[in-house]
């Protein structure tokens, strides 16, 4: 008995190395998987395995938040005081992580908001998608699944497609051409490598293929008005842009005029009688919201300390949507995915 037991706790603790090693070994080869199909910037490649080692090593938050709960549980009943709330604060971190990674970045929501009636219609605003590395085919699926249980007249997606995508950008995007809506679309920064990889070309390629209609640098009818599309600000693709669509005149007034673009701060380009309406997305409402802390850092992102919602400008109205997809982290906190509706 006094032997066996020694050599019991020894086999215990080799089990629990054998496992560990497993564990690594599997998600390390899923990391080493998506690495070798991602299209990443030259200089990338350390940043890019640290994110998807974030992406993979996070399923052991399900385990470590169920351990948390049965220890602080057994805590609680030897009635040790401090110890059971050292506990219960390490569940609740546990827990907001857990809920941050695997829950609130799937719970699309969709949300109303009227602007007026210029137009005369109803569009479906979402942006940020950003297709790679965290947000895989499946999720773009249940996108356009439930974007066609909506009653609009187009869908408008203000830009950041990608994120380190696959090469494959025509299968990748492929679920877009089951959209029953029309899609009026405009590049991001991440689609114009800022940054990311060069893949611009390739990318409008793919998405004229799944029927999504590019219209950087155009103007469409929408309605009652018309829908001026605009590239990203710091590529240099609004600039040129606007400088191209200052040189036709419009065939309808300043309150049926329209603008789609990627940065909201793009307003600060616009001359004041140019648009009434600036609908843009880039902020991801800052993705993870903590009090404090996401205002100051918004404030310094953005020229406009834009969030999400409705801002009322000098130059124009700017409508900000919080987008559908994630980057940096593969997190949302009190800021879930969003596909806004708008009638205007």
């Amino acid at each position: 008995m006094k032997l066996g037991f020694p050599i019991a706790r020894a086999g215990s603790r080799g089990w629990r190395v054998l496992s560990g090693v497993a564990i690594v070994v599997l998600f390390g080869a899923l990391v080493a998987h998506d690495f070798r199909g991602a299209w990443y910037e030259e200089g990338d490649r350390h940043r890019v395995i640290a994110k998807l080692a974030i992406y993979w090593f996070s399923w052991l938050l399900w385990p470590a938040l169920l351990l948390l709960v049965r220890e602080t549980w057994r805590t609680a009943r030897r009635r040790r005081v401090a110890a059971t709330l050292a506990g219960a604060i390490a569940v609740a971190l546990c827990g907001c992580f857990t809920w941050a990674r695997f829950i609130e970045p799937n719970a699309l929501q969709v949300r109303e908001t009227t602007l007026g009636t210029a137009c005369g219609v109803r569009v479906a605003l979402i942006s940020d998608l950003h297709v790679g590395l965290f947000v895989r085919e499946p999720d773009l699926q249940r996108l356009v699944d439930r974007l066609n249980t909506l009653q609009v007249d187009a869908v408008l997606v203000a830009g950041d497609w990608t994120f380190e995508p696959d090469h494959d950008l025509r299968s990748t995007f492929a679920p877009l051409a089951g959209l029953r809506h029309r899609t009026l679309s405009v590049l991001g920064n991440h689609d114009e490598q800022r940054p990311g990889p060069p893949l611009r070309d390739a990318l409008q390629q793919a998405l004229a293929a799944a029927h999504v209609e590019p219209i950087d640098g155009r103007r469409v009818p929408l309605g009652r008005c018309e829908l001026q599309g605009l590239g990203d600000r710091s590529a240099g693709s609004a600039e040129r842009d606007l400088a191209e669509s200052r040189r036709e005149p419009w065939r309808v007034d300043r309150a049926h005029r329209v603008m789609l673009t990627h940065n909201p701060d793009t307003v600060f380009d616009l001359e004041p009688d140019e648009t009434a309406l600036l609908l843009a997305g880039h902020t991801h409402g800052g993705q993870i919201d903590i009090p404090v802390f996401t205002a100051h850092l918004l404030a310094h992102a953005t020229d406009g300390a834009f969030r999400q919602g409705l801002y009322e400008m000098k130059n124009a109205r700017v409508f900000v949507t919080p987008g559908v997809g994630i980057d940096k982290l593969p997190v949302r906190f009190r800021v879930p995915p969003t596909i806004d509706l708008l009638s205007f």
